[in-house]
C-alpha cells in the first residue's frame, strides 16, 4: 500500500560532521586573536579559543571539500601552505592541500568524510528524501523547461516518478551521485498546478511526497548564455589598434593624485612598446597601448574562435592599466577610446552574434574619483565625506592609514555603499551602461560591499526591469549558492569548478592527491547545490587576469619558456573539459594561442597580463580551440543545462550531457600518461571527430578525451 509520509523540507544533503580546527603558532609569534574563516561560513569570523598554547574551534561541516584560512591578529595569512610569519612552514599542517584564494595567495583545503552510521546498517539505506519547491536548487527553469529535483540517500531509490493531474505519471531519472547522496530529476514542458513525487525504494517499499505547488515565478535561465563560448579581454594588453591615444594613459594615472607616491621618489608610470620587457610597474602603471580600436580589429579572430560572449575588464576612466581604480564611471578611458568607438565595438560584436558584459567596481574607487577629490580638498565640509570611511584629515592621498581602502590599499579608497547617495549613484551607473548597449555585468568583489545581499538584490531588480535578459555575474571564487537563489546573480565566476576541480584533475600527478573519483564527486556536489538554471548559464573559467596562464599552470613554464609537448596536451585536456560543461566556457585572452605567463610574488607582477604577441600564436592550439567551439555548435547536448554523473576512477573521468534519450553526449577524459578503457552505457556511441561508432567500451588516449554521441540502440 502507498504510504503518504510527512515531507522533510530543506534537509541538508548529508548529515553534518563535527570538525575541529587547531592553530599552533610558530615560536616567537605573539598571538592575540584567531578566528576561522572559510567557504562554510561565507568567510565570516568564527572565533577560536586559546587552549594550552594553541587556538581551536569545532564546527559542523557537510561532507565534501571546504576552503578556509585562520585570521590571525587581524591579518590574513597570504599562503596557508607556506607563510613563515604565521606557520612553520604550513599555517595548518593538517590541511589536505591548498588552492588559489583569488588574491595571489592560497586557501587551505579540508576534506570532510561522511560519518559512518553506528551501528553499521543491516537493512536498506535511509531514504533521507528532501525537496522544497521554494528553493531554486530543486525547482528552476533551464533549457526552456521546468526542472524538478529531489535528493535522497545514495542507493536508496530504485525508481521515481512525478505525478500531476495534467501530466499523469512521468518517470524521473537519477542525475547525480556523490558519497551519501543522489539527485533525481525530471524536466517538464510546462509547470503543473500541483504535483507529487512517488518513490520506490531499493527495499521495494513505495513512498509518496506532496502535494507540492511550484513557484509562480521560478528562477529562470537567461536563454542566450548557455552553450556559448566566452572570451575575457584585458584591453590594455590585448591589441594596440591606435597608437595615437597611447600617451593619454599618463594623463589620468594614479600618480597624478597619489601625493604619497610623488613624495616617495619611486618609479613613475611610463609608456612601453608592445614588445618591451616587463618593468617593475608591469602590474599597474606600465602602459603598452591596447585599446578599443585593437578590439575592433580582432573581432574576426574572436568570431573564428566561436566566441558568443565577451567579458571586458574595466573600460572606464581610471588610474591604472588594470582599471579597478575608477576615476569616472561614466567615461570611457581615453587611452582606450571614447563612447562613439565603444558603441562601434558593441554594434559590430552584436552583428557577429556576440554579447558583451562590462566590469563594474562598486566597492571602491580610485584616488582621482571626483567625490574622493572633493573630500581631499574640503574634508568634513564635503557633501561626500560620508561616502568614504575617513580616519583622519587632512591627509595625503595614497596614505592607507588615513582612510579605509580595499585590503588596506591607499590607492583604492572603500566606498560606503550603505550610504543612500552612494548606492543610488552606483545603481544609476550600472543602469546607464545596460541602456547603452551592454548585455550584462560582471561585479568585482561583491562580497566586500556592505550588506552585499541586499545591495545586489536591489541591483538585480533595477537592471532586470530595464532588460530582463541581462546577464549578472559575481566575482566569487568559492562555491556559494547564497548568491544564486534567483534574487541576486545569474552565475558566479566559477573558479570553484575551473580551478578547484578541472585544473587539479588536468594536472594529473599522484592519484592520492586528486583523482577522477574526487573530481566527479566535487562536480556533482556543485551541480546538486546550484539550481539547474544556474548550471545552464554558468560562467565557467580556469584562468583569468588574476591567475597564471593555463599553459603555465599545467607545466608549460613562465613568460619566456618553451612549453613541453605534455604541458600542451594537458592544456588541451583542460580546455576540452571546460567546453564540455553546461554554461559558457570562458577563455582568458591568449590562452587559445598557447601563451605562457606566471603570476610572480615579486615584481614584475602579473606576467600573465603581458601584451599578446599575436605573431607567436601557436597554430595547433588555436585550431584546437576553434574545433571545440564547432563541436559545441554541432552537438545540442553540449549546449544543454543538464549534467549527469557517470564514472570516475583513477585518471578516467566521464559524465553525460543532455536529456536522456535525446542525443546525449558522453564526455570522457584521461589525465594519465597511458591509454585507458572506458566501459560504455548500452547502445551505440559515435565519436564525431572520427565518425566511428563504439559499443560496450572505448579506449581513451593518454592525456586525451572523447565526446561520444548516443546513437540509440
Amino acid at each position: 500500500m502507498l504510504r503518504i509520509l510527512a515531507v522533510w523540507i530543506g534537509l541538508s544533503l548529508a548529515l553534518a560532521v563535527p570538525v575541529t580546527f587547531r592553530y599552533i603558532p610558530p615560536p616567537g609569534l605573539e598571538v592575540r586573536s584567531v578566528s576561522l574563516r572559510g567557504s562554510f561560513n561565507q568567510w565570516g569570523e568564527t572565533p577560536m579559543q586559546r587552549e594550552n598554547g594553541s587556538w581551536a574551534v569545532t564546527v559542523d561541516l557537510d561532507p565534501g571539500e571546504h576552503q578556509y584560512k585562520f585570521f590571525i591578529n587581524g591579518q590574513w595569512p597570504k599562503d596557508m601552505c607556506h607563510d613563515p610569519t604565521f606557520g612553520t612552514p604550513m599555517v595548518d599542517p593538517t590541511a589536505a592541500g591548498c588552492v588559489d584564494d583569488g588574491f595571489g595567495g592560497q586557501n587551505a583545503v579540508i576534506l570532510v568524510q561522511a560519518m559512518a552510521p553506528s551501528p553499521p546498517p543491516t537493512g536498506p539505506v535511509a531514504l533521507d528524501f528532501a525537496h522544497d519547491p521554494g528553493k531554486a536548487q530543486y525547482v528552476s527553469v533551464a533549457d526552456g523547461k521546468l526542472s524538478l529535483r529531489f535528493t535522497a540517500g545514495e542507493g536508496a531509490v530504485a525508481a521515481a516518478w512525478l505525478e500531476a493531474p495534467s501530466l499523469g505519471k512521468v518517470p524521473m531519472h537519477r542525475q547525480l551521485v556523490f558519497p551519501g547522496t543522489e539527485v533525481w530529476r525530471v524536466a517538464l514542458p510546462s509547470a503543473p498546478e500541483t504535483y507529487r513525487i512517488l518513490i520506490k525504494t531499493q527495499g521495494g517499499e513505495e513512498e509518496a511526497f506532496g502535494p507540492f505547488r511550484p513557484p509562480t515565478r521560478p528562477f529562470s535561465q537567461v536563454p542566450w548564455v548557455g552553450g556559448g563560448v566566452g572570451y575575457q579581454i584585458f584591453p590594455e594588453r590585448f591589441y594596440n589598434g591606435d597608437p595615437q591615444n597611447d600617451a593619454l594613459a599618463l594623463e589620468s594615472d594614479e600618480y597624478l593624485y597619489n601625493l604619497l607616491w610623488q613624495r616617495s621618489g619611486g618609479p613613475k608610470p611610463h609608456l612601453s612598446r608592445w614588445t618591451d620587457p616587463p618593468s617593475p610597474l608591469h602590474c599597474c602603471h606600465q602602459y603598452f597601448g591596447g585599446d578599443l580600436a585593437g578590439v575592433l580589429a580582432k573581432l574576426p579572430h574572436l568570431e573564428a574562435l566561436g566566441v558568443t560572449l565577451i567579458y571586458f575588464n574595466p573600460l572606464f576612466d581610471s588610474g591604472s592599466a588594470h582599471g579597478y581604480d575608477t576615476h569616472d564611471y561614466l567615461k570611457v578611458s581615453p587611452k582606450f577610446g571614447d563612447k562613439d568607438l565603444l558603441r562601434r565595438v558593441l554594434d559590430e560584436a552584436h552583428r557577429r552574434g556576440m554579447r558583451v558584459i562590462f566590469d563594474f567596481v562598486p566597492n571602491h574607487t580610485g584616488l582621482g574619483f571626483w567625490a574622493f577629490q572633493d573630500v581631499v580638498r574640503r574634508g568634513p565640509r564635503s557633501p561626500y565625506w560620508n561616502w568614504y570611511f575617513i580616519k583622519r584629515w587632512p591627509f595625503l592621498p595614497g596614505d592607507g592609514a588615513a582612510y579605509e581602502g580595499w585590503w588596506g590599499l591607499g590607492s583604492l579608497p572603500k566606498l560606503n555603499t550603505a550610504h543612500p547617495g552612494v548606492k543610488r549613484y552606483l545603481m544609476e551607473v550600472a543602469k546607464y551602461w545596460i541602456r547603452f548597449g551592454f548585455d550584462g555585468v560582471r561585479v568585482d568583489v561583491p562580497g566586500d560591499v556592505l550588506d552585499p545581499h541586499t545591495f545586489f538584490r536591489d541591483m538585480r531588480a533595477e537592471l532586470k526591469a530595464i532588460r530582463p535578459d541581462a546577464y549578472l555575474v559575481a566575482e566569487v571564487w568559492q562555491r556559494d549558492p547564497s548568491w544564486l537563489q534567483g534574487d541576486q546573480f545569474d552565475s558566479l565566476m566559477n573558479y570553484a569548478i575551473g580551478r578547484d576541480i578541472l585544473l587539479r584533475f588536468a594536472k594529473g600527478g599522484h592519484l592520492a592527491l586528486y583523482n577522477a573519483r574526487r573530481a566527479l564527486a566535487d562536480l556533482a556536489r556543485v551541480y546538486a547545490l546550484y539550481p539547474e538554471a544556474v548550471a545552464g548559464m554558468g560562467f565557467n573559467l580556469i584562468t583569468s587576469h588574476d591567475t597564471a596562464r593555463l599553459l603555465t599552470e599545467l607545466g608549460g613554464g613562465g613568460l619566456r619558456d618553451n612549453p613541453s609537448p605534455e604541458s600542451r596536451a594537458r592544456q588541451r585536456l583542460a580546455a576540452a573539459l571546460l567546453y564540455a560543461l553546461p554554461g559558457v566556457g570562458v577563455t582568458f585572452q591568449g590562452d587559445e594561442c598557447g601563451f605562457t605567463g606566471e603570476k610572480p610574488a615579486e615584481p614584475p607582477h602579473d606576467l600573465q597580463r603581458y601584451p599578446l604577441q599575436w605573431e607567436r600564436c601557436h597554430g595547433e592550439t588555436l585550431a584546437f580551440y576553434q574545433g571545440l567551439a564547432r563541436l559545441r555548435r554541432e552537438l545540442p547536448a553540449l549546449r544543454s543545462a543538464v549534467f549527469r554523473t557517470y564514472l570516475g576512477e583513477g585518471h578516467l573521468l566521464a559524465f553525460l550531457r543532455g536529456e536522456p534519450g535525446e542525443g546525449e553526449v558522453l564526455s570522457a577524459f584521461n589525465s594519465g600518461l597511458e591509454a585507458t578503457i572506458l566501459p560504455l552505457p548500452p547502445g551505440g556511441w559515435q565519436d564525431p571527430l572520427e565518425g566511428r561508432t563504439y559499443r560496450r567500451e572505448v579506449s581513451i588516449p593518454p592525456l586525451g578525451f572523447r565526446y561520444l554521441v548516443h546513437m540509440g540502440r
